[in-house]
């Protein structure tokens, strides 16, 4: 009894262990700070929002209520799981169980991550390339190296692209 107990935990946390290797763990974002940044930047109702990096879904969910077509893009299967479950009602809210380092964000108005310091000059580079003239990236917590911050919250920074 205790083997089988003991192999659940550890399946259960294979996907939370891959993704502190390949990316960031997963640490929730408040809620009250997800709802600042649709009160920061103006968008349209056929806005595309991108999370990369999208945990358990709370930035689409939000976005998806406001109207927004949102994706998000996530690798660990049980949060992506979480995500689809709590988007199943949004017809315009994807979420993919992908690296976010293969997103297009290209076509996005706003995109949106909580990413770790030392992944944040990949995601520059990678930001400078796709980001569209107009768009807004948001990093809650961590900034981007080179870019000026157009305005900041107590814990996001904004930047206009």
């Amino acid at each position: 009894m205790l083997v089988w107990l003991g192999l659940i935990i550890l399946f259960a946390a294979i996907p939370f262990l891959y993704v502190v290797f390949f990316g960031a763990p997963y640490v929730p974002t408040f809620e009250r700070d997800l709802k600042t940044i649709f009160k920061t930047v103006e968008l349209s109702k056929k806005s595309l929002v991108i999370d990369l990096g999208s945990g358990d879904g709370r930035l689409l969910v939000i976005a998806a209520k406001k109207g927004y077509r949102v994706i998000g893009y996530e690798i660990n299967p049980i949060l992506w799981l979480i995500s689809l479950i709590r988007l199943r009602k949004y017809a315009d809210a994807k979420v993919r169980l992908a690296s976010m380092w293969r997103a297009d964000v290209s076509g996005a108005d706003l995109v949106f991550t909580f990413l770790a310091t030392k992944y944040m000059p990949r995601l520059e580079k990678k930001l400078q390339i796709e980001m569209k003239k107009d768009s807004y990236f948001a990093s809650y917590v961590f900034k981007l190296p080179n870019i000026e911050i157009v305005h900041k919250t107590e814990n996001t920074h904004f930047y206009k692209f």
